[in-house]
């Protein structure tokens, strides 16, 4: 009996001891409090006032002003091409030239004909009691019935026919321009109208593009643009807007042409893919770099730095115009505001943060 009473004592005392070892509910408090997070590191930017520089991208192809079929207006054996793929000619240059013996031969006949047609012409002029040589010693009724019973008016225009066929037996270039797609070959029949090459104006190239509806009701003719072909993107062209056709496609799409200036020296092709950038200054704008907008809950959001909280603060803003680095915001910021550019992606309202820059 006096055993079992020990252990129950010794019992009780241990727990006493171990109860006596915990600590008191200020210490467990102290001890489960948390350590405050570092702020974040952001960049910053300020708002600014300015001329916003609004920027359409859209992408074309390169398609001459002037551009012509060039063909033959006589059939016969292509006795000459002097002209290759590339080659630059100028206006008048000789582009072909077809065997024109048989047209040579028809205008000798014409021109001897023609003579004949002059002797009995005379003739006649002084049977009518006219001077040899002198169309006016008669009435002008009489000289037209000697003209027509000498045969001088046929004669005469058999001369201008055939001198007219003999000069279609040679090709000249209509306009400056640059020799493509040539279609024959040095003594090959050809027959009349038969197309032999193209000749392009390099000098008159546009670029041919479509825009959104809403885009196109943005620019105006006359306006600047940038023009990059896409397989010589380092080679920048610049023109401006030449028409703008006023329909839309079925897809919501305006047709839009862009004239290219001084690309006379550049190596340009019909046909050729370009990138079309136009920019236009609206003035009086809020602008922002564009990474300091981002979405919340599908709404954007601009965080602004409060300078003496060193909080960032929230902001839903309305974007009015963007381009490939800048937004302009029409309400949410005002002029002057430092917004956060950098580090924003994660961040809450109020959340402490550490600019590493401001600009």
């Amino acid at each position: 009996m006096f055993y079992k009473m020990l252990v129950v004592a010794c019992c009780t005392l241990l727990l006493y001891g171990c109860g006596a070892s915990s600590p008191a509910p200020e210490e467990t408090a102290e001890l489960t409090t948390g350590v405050q997070a570092p702020p974040a590191a952001v960049r910053t930017a300020p708002a600014r006032q300015g001329v916003f520089a609004l920027r359409i991208f859209s992408s074309g192809v390169l398609r001459a002003g002037q551009k012509a079929p060039v063909s033959v207006r006589t059939g016969g054996i292509l006795q000459s091409l002097p002209i290759q793929p590339g080659q630059y000619v100028r206006k008048g240059a000789l582009l072909a030239q077809l065997d024109d013996e048989a047209q040579q031969l028809r205008l000798n006949q014409s021109k001897i004909a023609l003579a004949e047609a002059e002797i009995e012409k005379q003739d006649l002029l002084i049977l009518q009691r006219g001077q040899p040589d002198n169309d006016q010693s008669v009435s002008p009724d009489k000289l037209a019935t000697i003209l027509t019973r000498s045969g001088y008016n046929r004669a005469l225009l058999s001369v201008q026919q055939a001198d007219q066929e003999l000069a279609y037996c040679r090709v000249y270039a209509p306009f400056d321009g640059i020799i493509a797609d040539v279609k024959v070959k040095a003594w090959q029949q050809v027959s009349a109208g038969q197309e032999i090459c193209t000749l392009i104006n390099p000098a008159t190239f546009e670029a041919s593009f479509n825009l959104l509806e809403r885009e196109a009701l943005q620019i105006k003719t006359g306006q600047a643009v940038q023009i990059r072909p896409i397989a010589s993107p380092e080679v920048m062209l610049r023109g401006e807007v030449s028409a703008i056709n006023p329909m839309v496609s079925e897809q919501g799409l305006v047709s839009v042409q862009a004239r290219v200036r001084g690309s006379s020296g550049s190596r340009l092709f019909e046909g050729m893919n370009v990138q079309v950038v136009i920019e236009q200054g609206i003035p009086n704008q809020v602008i922002i770099p564009k990474s300091a907008v981002v979405l919340r809950s599908g709404r954007p959001v601009v965080f602004t730095y409060a300078a003496q909280e060193q909080l960032a603060k929230w902001n839903y803003v309305v974007i009015a115009y963007e381009n490939d680095q800048e937004v302009a915001i029409s309400e949410g910021i005002k002029a002057g505001d430092i917004v956060i550019a950098e580090g924003n992606l994660n961040l809450d309202h109020d959340a402490v943060v550490r600019p590493e820059t401001q600009e």
